[in-house]
């Protein structure tokens, strides 16, 4: 087994590394500690949203290009919200990891929320939410957690109630992402 390197820096960012030589590629991986029990009653799935939103592009990154270019070195990207944390990750050639890293720094700290891009994202997930309400496993974990967890956060699904994401507006998901 590979050694894992470990390092903190003194703003407290948890650095791991792990060479691993058998392949010409990189996966970068970021995780943030924030997820759906971070949210307040009022604002489910906003976590989640804000997720999503970091695919929309900054003043240096915009989303075409930068999907497009992604593709184009025969990478992938993609990320994910639990109730605990965010991951955004990036899997591409070895000599991009500098792309990697300038991408996950730049949209931590400029991305735009466009209230554009914010109504049409609202629909987006939505959708995702009336899909996953035609699973029977999501309607009984989402049952089981309400009754779970009657003061928690967790009682929550993570891509949050409907009659929040019908109400959550542009400076509510710039707020939660800032913080």
């Amino acid at each position: 087994m590979q050694r894992i390197i470990r390092q903190t820096l003194p703003n407290g960012l948890l650095i791991l590394l792990r060479e691993n030589h058998n392949a010409p590629v990189i996966s970068h991986w970021i995780w943030y500690r924030v997820g759906s029990r971070d949210e307040l009653p009022g604002k489910t799935g906003i976590s989640h949203w804000v997720e999503h939103m970091q695919f929309k592009g900054t003043p240096r990154f915009p989303a075409n290009t930068l999907d497009k270019g992604i593709a184009r070195l025969g990478g992938y990207w993609n990320a994910y919200t639990h109730m605990d944390w965010t991951t955004y990750f990036e899997t591409m050639p070895a000599d991009k990891i500098d792309l990697a890293i300038q991408l996950e720094a730049d949209r931590m700290v400029n991305s735009a929320f466009e209230p554009a891009e914010v109504d049409s994202e609202r629909t987006v997930i939505i959708s995702e939410r009336q899909g996953e309400e035609n699973e029977p496993v999501f309607r009984l974990s989402e049952a089981i957690q309400s009754d779970a967890f009657t003061t928690h956060s967790y009682r929550h699904e993570v891509v949050g109630n409907l009659v929040d994401l019908q109400t959550l507006q542009r400076d509510d998901l710039f707020t939660h992402y800032q913080t």
